[in-house]
């Protein structure tokens, strides 16, 4: 099926040690089973100590020191795995961060997550309003969807279309739709989310003078830190949107 996302995502480049928020840091590190069967295999010096960094129950993670650093993260905020074996042998949650997906019948749709301030930069900076393109093919098959999905659809565009405000408080916008109202497909409450999307837009924004465009990175940043990458903290924002 086709892989969709908006223009601006093939553009994101991580910013590694130039970053000040690394991903490498404050973050539970899970690994999955195809990377630790290659980090098991790994030889020599560097595999003895990958090993070392990982514990296994009660899922195969790396285990973080003080600070919650991870243990492969270099005081120059750079990753000792890839500069030892390339990004090609990072565990899958490394690979995609900060990247999300949401899934439709026909369609795979990704995207950028804003914990990350380069994602939020590249966002909020966008010159005009979200456009979704063809990036690739998944493996699965597409099939069709029903009535329901293709209404649901029809109602997202409908609230993308009808972001009237301009810049960087527009692209917020457009962006927590195309985040979040999808999951309506799974727990069927699009009311919800939409007071969700709306409160969650006006508490980021409280307090900008609509032009201090670091300011409101950083603001986005902690909130999608706090509640997009927290289950429960995001499930009590929903619930409780009235």
């Amino acid at each position: 099926m086709k892989v969709m996302a908006p223009d601006y995502y093939p553009a994101f480049r991580c910013t590694a040690g130039a970053c000040r928020h690394t991903c490498c840091e404050g973050w539970e590190i899970d690994i999955d089973d195809e990377a630790l069967a290659r980090y098991q295999a790994m030889d020599g010096e560097f595999g003895e100590r990958l090993r070392n960094c990982i514990a296994l129950q009660p899922e195969p993670h790396f285990e973080l020191l003080p600070g919650e650093r991870c243990p492969l993260l270099r005081a120059d905020g750079l990753c000792d795995l890839i500069a030892e074996k390339g990004e090609e042998s990072l565990c899958q949650i490394c690979r995609d961060h900060p990247r999300f997906r949401n899934y439709w019948s026909d369609r795979v749709e990704t995207g950028l997550g804003m914990a990350c301030e380069e994602a939020a930069r590249l966002i909020l900076s966008a010159d005009h309003p979200i456009r979704l393109i063809q990036i690739g093919e998944d493996a699965e098959e597409p099939e069709e969807p029903d009535e329901e999905e293709l209404a649901l659809r029809a109602r997202r565009d409908r609230l993308l279309a009808e972001v009237k405000e301009t810049g960087p408080a527009a692209r917020l916008k457009e962006y927590l739709i195309y985040r979040h109202f999808a999951d309506t497909l799974y727990d069927g409450r699009p009311e919800e989310r939409i007071r969700f999307i709306e409160k969650a837009c006006g508490e980021i924004l409280a307090g900008w003078d609509g032009r201090d465009v670091p300011w409101l990175i950083e603001r986005v940043r902690v909130f999608s830190n706090e509640v997009e990458y927290d289950d429960e903290a995001l499930e009590k924002r929903i619930a409780g949107a009235q």
